[in-house]
């Protein structure tokens, strides 16, 4: 008797994981034929870059960000490798890394024993890809995207139009901590991110989990705040959502 009670254990666990692992199934179908029906027409780079985003819901949250951005997707897209390779040593440049170079030097008088880190080159598509793939915030914020489509149609299949307006419409609980691939302002040298260093260890990083930690309590929110101010007038932030103490905007 113990014997079939185990058994019948065993087959009720296995039907339970079987159904968990269709219903999982259908919900990352559903979320693949969203993007398809929702990417038509949509600026080629923009689908090519989806089609590199293996998981499905971060493909649709990715989506949601292309169509927000509309008429402005393609003056907004990153810099190829080649306009990336130009930009140091161009006037635009040039005058970022001086202003940048200001900054810093302003910081380390005014903090002793102290330096900032900064990394001037723009970011690059396939280093963008790399982190919205890879980052838990974009997939949990995907996942309540997927979600609350898959509640607001419970299996029906909206026409193109309406999914469009939905995805523009919808308002994440929790913003993710990245720009969907393609349209970081990193990527086009629009914004800067810092780092606080001693001795040559970072020990204010820019990390969106210990931001409030590492930054604001102990006071390299305000003292870097206190530097841009002084020297850097091209330079505004920093970026309040998701909250990025170390990340400012370049005005070019």
């Amino acid at each position: 008797m113990q014997r079939m009670r185990v058994h019948l254990v065993q087959f009720a666990a296995a039907w339970i994981c079987l159904g968990m692992g269709v219903a999982w199934g259908q919900s990352n179908v559903t979320a693949r034929d969203w993007v398809t029906l929702a990417q038509r027409g949509l600026y080629a780079p923009a689908q090519q870059t989806l089609a590199r985003i293996p998981d499905d819901e971060r493909r649709l949250l990715a989506l949601r960000a292309y169509l927000r951005a509309g008429n402005t997707l393609p003056e907004r897209w990153s810099w190829s490798a080649e306009q990336i390779a130009v930009y140091p040593n161009s006037a635009e440049g040039r005058r970022a890394t001086a202003e940048l170079q200001a900054v810093a030097g302003a910081f380390a008088h005014d903090n002793p024993g102290y330096e900032l880190r900064i990394n001037l080159q723009p970011r690059s598509l396939e280093r963008q890809l790399q982190h919205w793939n890879t980052n838990a915030s974009v997939a949990t914020t995907a996942h309540a995207l997927a979600a609350s489509l898959a509640q607001q149609w419970a299996g029906r299949t909206p026409d193109a139009a309406a999914l469009r307006q939905a995805l523009i419409q919808w308002t994440p609980p929790q913003a993710a901590a990245l720009a969907a691939p393609g349209l970081s302002p990193h990527g086009q040298a629009r914004a800067f991110d810092f780092e606080v260093v001693q001795d040559g260890h970072v020990i204010a990083a820019d990390d969106y989990a210990s931001a409030h930690q590492r930054w604001d309590r102990a006071g390299w929110t305000m003292r870097l705040h206190a530097a841009v101010a002084q020297v850097g007038p091209d330079l505004s932030g920093p970026l309040a959502i998701p909250y990025e103490p170390w990340h400012y905007a370049y005005r070019r």
